[in-house]
């Protein structure tokens, strides 16, 4: 599981722009004029028996953002519910044992996103930051979200693993979903994205992002 830590820091005295994106750090004015801090991409990998299981589909990918990732911890695998394969529909499941997921921020990304924040924007040197939250990245091993109807379960469209990407293609992939599920014509080609390609071999494929 791949958490990413996120954080805020209070107003600068300065103005500043509303939005920046750099390889380095992001950060966006928030409507208090607080602003949200983030390094886009970077994030720990915390153990878990998915991960190690899967490990092999993932190798493509992992090759091409390991300088993104660092080793987490075990917070995966005490809060997720990964430890069953399955489980009883006619008793308590894991997630009825936890209802929010809510991973803890990691300290070394805050104090590195914040001190590269400061770097690209001296003007925030003198804002604190007032909060800092994590949560975990679904991914598929080509960095293509899973989105269509499933075969063996007519009727469920599934729009999973936006691998990180949710907020910058949500209004397209929103699109495609109302498609689907109306059965108008799609926006545009689903088949690329339709969760049915990981039944055949394309091992090594990883999309550009």
């Amino acid at each position: 599981m791949i958490r990413q830590t996120v954080l805020s820091v209070s107003a600068p005295r300065e103005e500043i722009p509303s939005a920046l994106h750099t390889a380095g750090a992001s950060m966006t004015r928030r409507a208090d004029g607080s602003y949200t801090l983030a390094i886009s991409g970077r994030g720990h990998a915390d153990v878990t028996p998915q991960l190690l299981s899967f490990a092999p589909q993932f190798l493509p990918v992992f090759q091409r953002r390991w300088r993104n990732l660092a080793p987490g911890g075990l917070e995966g695998l005490l809060s997720g519910h990964e430890r069953q394969k399955r489980w009883r529909l006619d008793q308590p499941t894991p997630m009825e044992r936890m209802w929010i997921l809510d991973p803890k921020a990691g300290a070394k990304s805050v104090a590195l996103t914040y001190k590269r924040a400061v770097e690209l924007v001296p003007a925030l040197k003198d804002s604190t930051v007032t909060a800092a939250w994590a949560g975990y990245v679904d991914s598929t091993p080509d960095g293509v979200p899973g989105i269509g109807e499933m075969d063996n379960l007519p009727g469920l469209v599934l729009a999973s693993a936006f691998s990180g990407h949710g907020f910058g293609i949500a209004s397209g992939a929103g699109h495609l979903i109302a498609d689907i599920v109306s059965g108008k014509a799609p926006i545009v080609d689903p088949q690329p994205y339709h969760p049915n390609r990981f039944q055949s071999s394309a091992w090594g494929k990883v999309a550009e992002f």
